[in-house]
């Protein structure tokens, strides 16, 4: 019988037990390994950042070059876990749609205007096919035309104006 695949001869992943992360005085990521010098400035990245967020997150140097991957958030320790959590949230700022008010469309450009969870905002995108994204159980990611990112966690719980409005575009 042949030996089983290990995901682990492909990846580096690193030991929960032995990473540790941190912002130091200048708020940067910093990430301390056993038996490694610390690496500062760390990028983050979410390998699969739709279907698994908090799972198998890359850190990276500034200059791209992987340093390894984090494959469960929550196995971190608590210190760890915040830090890396508030470079994600930073990374990948994408604020969340809880009411829709109008879409109005001009020269086939259509303009969302909308209240988010910070804050109300009115963005353009540049076509409903590629920029609006129908995920499973509801949840909607739009892209607008600056590439920002905004998601409806479920657009059949926004109220009844909303719904219907996100429902002509989806």
């Amino acid at each position: 019988m042949e030996n089983p695949y290990k995901l682990t001869d492909e990846l580096n992943l690193l030991d929960a037990t032995t990473t540790r992360l941190y912002h130091d005085d200048f708020d940067d990521l910093v990430l301390e390994v056993a038996g490694r010098d610390p690496e500062r400035g760390i990028l983050v990245v979410r390998c699969f950042p739709i279907s698994a967020g908090d799972r198998f997150i890359a850190l990276r140097t500034c200059k791209e070059k992987e340093l390894g991957i984090v494959e469960d958030l929550a196995a971190l320790d608590p210190d760890s876990r915040n830090a890396l959590a508030n470079a994600l949230a930073r990374a990948y700022f994408r604020p969340q749609i809880t009411a829709v008010y109008a879409i109005t469309e001009e020269h086939h450009i259509p303009r969302w205007q909308v209240d988010t969870d910070r804050g109300p905002r009115t963005f353009e995108i540049r076509s409903s096919r590629r920029d609006i994204r129908v995920l499973s159980q509801g949840r909607v990611l739009i892209r607008d035309a600056d590439g920002n990112q905004y998601e409806i966690p479920n657009y059949h719980r926004l109220d009844v104006d909303s719904r219907a409005l996100v429902e002509d575009q989806v």
